[in-house]
This record gives C-alpha cells, structure tokens and sequence, in this order.
C-alpha cells in the first residue's frame, strides 16, 4: 500500500499535470476502477481543484478579471496555479505572484498596466485582512520632551505602491458607480503614487505626491522622525510636515510611535 505522504504527492501531481492518460496518472494503482478510469476519477479532482483555486483568485483580482473577461482570466488562471500551487487550505494568503506572472504571460504582455493593476488588487486583499489598531495616544505624544528621538509607526493595514501607469484610476473604472468622463492616459509617463489604509472594514485608497509618499516610505523604512523630514524635503522643500503628520495620524495611517 502507498503511505499517505506518496498518495499526497501523486494526488497533487495528478491534478496538476493537465491531460491526464493511463501513462501519466500515478494515483492509479491506488484506486477502484471498476466503473470509471483512474484518469477520469483524478480528472474530476483536477477540474474541481482548479476551479475552487481560480475562483479565490477571482475574488483577490476582480478588476483583472474584469479588464480580460471571465473566460480569458479562467484560462489564465491554469498556468499560474500549475506553477503556483497553495502551500496550504488557506487561500487567504493565496495569489501574491500573479502580478509578477502576468507580465511575463505572452498574451498580455502588451498590456502593461495588468502587472501594477494586480499589485494594486493584492495590496487592496492584503489591508483588508491585516490586523486592527488601536487609536493613536496624543496625550502620551506631548508628554515625549522635545529631546527624545521619535520614530512614528505605521498602521498594519497600510501599504503603499508607485507606478508609471495610472492604476488608481483604472481601478476606480472597474467599480460599481464608477466616476464618468475620467480621463485616462496609459502612455507610461504618469508617475503615481498610492497609499492604502483600512477604516472600519473598509479599505481606502488615497493618492499622495512624491514627498509625502517618500515621508511614509521613511517611516515604513523605521527611519526616525528626523531622517524622515530629511527624506521627505529631499524631494520637496515645501512639504508640510505638521500637516502630513497631522493628517495621517487622524487618518489611522499613523498608528503608533516609540522613543
């Protein structure tokens, strides 16, 4: 008899290893085929194992899946769960390479803008399961003496991304009551940078200007506050840090801070 460990591995190579014949199925000599092939057993698995995973990535990429349709992103689905099979049941951590396969998969290649589109999707996924925090304690922030270095924590909900595409705007056209008339231009040349952060249930996505992108880069980076300034008038002078740390703060992008 097979021990379990064998029948796991044959199992998973048999859902895996597309048209399945009596030369390729290892789960064969394990099971009853009296009534049906061991090829048309395994193959029953292998279409409801590949179905239930590319429903999981339909549910972390919708807007993917809306740009090419549900019948391409399906097909598409196939080789990236082939060469990306879950580590475990929980689908929840499931689809973090497909923004990486999507640029190399040759029929969509021309369409650029699908990689940074789903880096954008799994960072939405990722704030949305990303544990709560607690509220920010400004009564315990001025009692800090002007001497103490500070370094200023982010929410685990926040993430952050840039790209030469205009991928927010993508993003909000693929949603239900999408904004009208938004122009779009897809040239390359529209550097944007994105920040995500939960509210509630709710993730939010707000675009900031390069500064004040590179001031919560520098916090991310665990920089203290004043190499954060630093990094952040590097880029602009006239950045307004009391406004920029006031604003993240009531926003819950600012979380915390230690000394």
């Amino acid at each position: 008899m097979t021990k379990l460990a064998q029948l796991q591995t044959n199992f998973i190579h048999d859902c895996l290893s597309g048209t399945l014949t009596a030369d390729n199925t290892l789960m064969a000599k394990d099971l009853n085929t009296q009534l049906i092939s061991a090829q048309g057993l395994m193959g029953i698995y292998q279409h409801s194992a590949i179905a239930n995973i590319t429903n999981s990535l339909s549910l972390s990429y919708p807007v993917i899946e809306k740009l090419v349709g549900k019948d391409f992103f399906q097909v598409m689905c196939k080789p990236y769960i082939v060469k990306h099979w879950p580590n475990s049941g929980n689908m929840d951590d499931y689809g973090m390479y497909f923004s990486s396969f999507l640029a190399e998969f040759e029929q969509v290649k021309h369409l650029s803008y699908l990689e940074d589109v789903a880096q954008l999707e799994w960072l939405f996924h990722q704030s949305s399961l990303a544990n709560d925090t607690s509220f920010f304690d400004w009564t315990r922030l001025a009692k800090v003496p002007s001497s103490e270095t500070i370094t200023f924590l982010l929410s685990p909900s926040v993430s952050m991304m840039s790209s030469t595409m205009p991928v927010d705007k993508i993003w909000l056209m693929n949603q239900m009551n999408a904004p009208e008339n938004v122009e779009l231009s897809l040239d390359g040349d529209c550097d944007t940078f994105i920040v995500l952060f939960r509210q509630g249930l709710k993730t939010e996505m707000m675009t900031v200007d390069e500064s004040e992108f590179t001031f919560l880069q520098s916090i991310a980076k665990g920089l203290d506050f004043e190499a954060t300034i630093e990094s952040a008038k590097a880029v602009d002078a006239n950045i307004a840090i009391d406004y920029c740390l006031k604003q993240y703060i009531e926003l819950g992008i600012i979380s915390g801070f230690s000394i």
